[in-house]
Order: C-alpha cells, then structure tokens, then sequence
C-alpha cells in the first residue's frame, strides 16, 4: 500500500479523557481481571461463578435466568457456571414444576463469605479517600447512567435494526 493512502491525521476519534465509557471500560477491567485472577487462585473459581455466589447469598433458591437478570450474565454463562458451582458442590439446583431453582449450600455460603471480605477490601481501596458525599455523589450518577441504559439500546436498536 502506497504511504498516500495512509491516513495520518490525528485527533479525530473519542478523546478518552472526555469519554465516559473509556473510563467505565477501564476501571471495569481492569477490577474484573483482578478479581478473576485472585479468586481463581485463592479459591479455584472464576468471577462468573463468584457473580452466581453473590446473587445466590442475596435471593436463595431464584431460577437461573433470575440470576443473569441481576449480574448481566448471558443464560449460557450463568448456566455453565452454576453447573460447575455445582460439581464443586457449592450450590444444589432443584426442579419446581419446570423450573430449575439454584441454592447455595453451606460450603457455598462460607466460600461466598471468605470472597466478599476481599470483594469489600478490593472495593475500599478503589474508593480510597473519596468522602461521604462525594460517594452519594458518584452513586447517584452511576444509578442515574444505569438508567439510561434503556436509551443507549435504543440507539443501539435505532442503528442496527434490531
């Protein structure tokens, strides 16, 4: 390919510093791949199953589905991973009718417990020297970009057809 046919102009693109889903992106993996990786270490299991865990200690006995609802996991995901909690022996799935409801069993409450001291600490530490407004403040904006979610699938839909 010829040099002329490179584009070399700059600066036409997000600017990352002004662009929220930069920083949104950022932080998430960022705390996402930590997470994963210290888990799976200490504990042999990964963030999927830990996200099931959490949503488990909070709603026991809730279908799948439910649990995907509440972490935006894909149903596949939440299916192999409770699957695999299960092998562990860590949650017991029970058939109600023709729904397949997911508990926590003791040894699945304790790993829960052991994990959310350190979830906690990974938390504090992010939100280290913030003050108690200033966190009202950045929770109240993070709920009020959740709700907007709604309006950027709309845009999603409105550009894709879907």
């Amino acid at each position: 390919m010829p040099d002329t046919d490179l584009i070399t102009e700059h600066g036409k693109s997000v600017q990352a510093s002004r662009y929220a889903p930069y920083f949104l992106s950022l932080i998430n993996n960022r705390l996402s791949w930590g997470a994963s990786q210290v888990y799976l270490k200490v504990f042999d299991i990964g963030l999927n199953e830990w996200r099931i865990l959490s949503a488990l200690r909070n709603e026991p006995g809730i279908q799948a589905l439910r649990v995907g609802e509440m972490v935006a996991m894909n149903k596949s995901v939440v299916s192999r991973s409770s699957r695999r909690l299960e092998d562990l022996g860590h949650v017991v799935s029970r058939l109600d009718r023709t729904r397949r409801l997911l508990w926590l069993t003791p040894s699945g409450a304790e790993l829960h417990d052991k994990i959310i001291a350190i979830a906690l600490r990974r938390e504090a530490a992010l939100l280290d020297g913030f003050s108690e407004d200033e966190l009202n403040t950045l929770f109240a904006m993070l709920e009020r970009m959740r709700g907007n979610l709604s309006k950027v699938d709309a845009v999603d839909h409105e550009v894709s057809g879907r």
